[in-house]
């Protein structure tokens, strides 16, 4: 399941970045990309959201003790997930993918920028989650239950800032490396073309960026 809400947020991000850059240039190089990783982004969407919920069954099948135990704390952080990042990215996803002709560019570019935040609030909640697994806080065991007494804590707990900005590198980081090649998949069959030399620098520059962050 991680590779596409890797792909996604970092996918979602780097069409802000196009749409932005072809408001401000008009150049239609960034257009063409849009559109080209559009699609690609919108396939990788839907495969996760169908590997999530796989994902989601398997708290009952595979990790039902657990889930008995601390669901009190991880059903609850899943559920934000879904109401503020999936309902923010599924709003909008529509008009992004569908509304180019149809709504202003201003409406347009509103809506590319909320699927992005979705997917990073997305992220954010579920690090949330996962953090809050290796280095629990603000809960006590009652009758052999996880309640929760501290939400704050429960959220921001020691390795979830850690965590969450390792986690949008690396999905920064992998998008990047993917752009990049298939840039240069394009450049061995022959294709030089303005747009595949346009997003081979722009992945470049990223990975220069992104990289030495990911390591720090």
């Amino acid at each position: 399941h991680i590779i596409f809400p890797a792909i996604t947020i970092g996918l979602a991000s780097y069409l802000v970045v196009l749409e932005a850059f072809w408001l401000r240039t008009r150049d239609p190089v960034y257009r063409d990309l849009y559109f080209f990783w559009m699609k690609i982004f919108a396939v990788n969407f839907g495969m996760g959201v169908v590997s999530g919920v796989v994902m989601a069954y398997q708290f009952g099948t595979n990790w039902s003790v657990f889930s008995d135990f601390a669901g009190s704390i991880t059903g609850p952080l899943l559920a934000y997930e879904v109401l503020t990042a999936f309902f923010l990215e599924a709003g909008f996803l529509g008009v992004m993918l569908f509304g180019w002709r149809r709504v202003g560019p201003g409406l347009h570019f509103f809506s590319t920028l909320m699927v992005a935040l979705g997917t990073l609030l997305s992220a954010t909640w579920i690090l949330a989650s996962n953090s809050w697994m290796h280095t629990p806080q603000g809960f006590e065991i009652i009758d052999n239950q996880v309640v929760p007494v501290d939400w704050v804590a429960v959220i921001l707990n020691p390795s979830f800032p850690y965590r969450l900005v390792h986690m949008t590198m690396a999905a920064f980081l992998a998008t990047a490396l993917m752009v990049a090649g298939s840039a240069g998949w394009h450049f061995l069959k022959g294709n030089n073309a303005p747009a595949v030399r346009k997003m081979f620098s722009m992945a470049l520059w990223m990975l220069l960026a992104v990289a030495p962050l990911q390591v720090v």
